[in-house]
């Protein structure tokens, strides 16, 4: 996973250290991971427009805020998430991806923080 680090190694290491909450986003592929600060980007297409770099749309990444404890997933799997037209059969493809591709990177990020899924659909739990 290539992990972009905004604005800079340097400041993601310091709030690293100090403990203070971050913000990744998370391509669908498990290819890309641009993480940084919450006080350095605020939110999640904030932060993607910052790096600057060509094609990076929220909706293809997961979203997550978290710190050494903590790592809340935004959930929202976008109508067009991997052109399943069964809005169950794309939740559980998108809710599957998520739960193998974030904690990938909460581990290579060095941390072990319990995962929580914020704004999941009532009937996730269905399948």
């Amino acid at each position: 996973m290539d992990m972009i680090r905004y604005p800079s190694d340097k400041v993601v290491d310091d709030a690293v250290r100090s403990d203070k909450p971050l913000i990744a986003a998370i391509s669908h592929d498990g290819f890309t991971a641009v993480v940084a600060p919450l006080e350095e980007a605020g939110e999640h297409s904030m932060l993607l427009a910052l790096t600057g770099l060509p094609g990076m749309d929220v909706r293809d990444f997961f979203r997550i805020s978290f710190n050494s404890l903590t790592a809340d997933w935004h959930f929202g799997c976008p109508p067009e998430y991997k052109d399943i037209p069964d809005s169950s059969k794309r939740l559980s493809a998108y809710y599957s991806d998520g739960l193998r591709t974030i904690p990938e990177f909460l581990v290579m990020f060095g941390y072990f923080s319990k995962l929580n899924i914020k704004n999941a659909p009532p009937d996730i739990w269905d399948f």
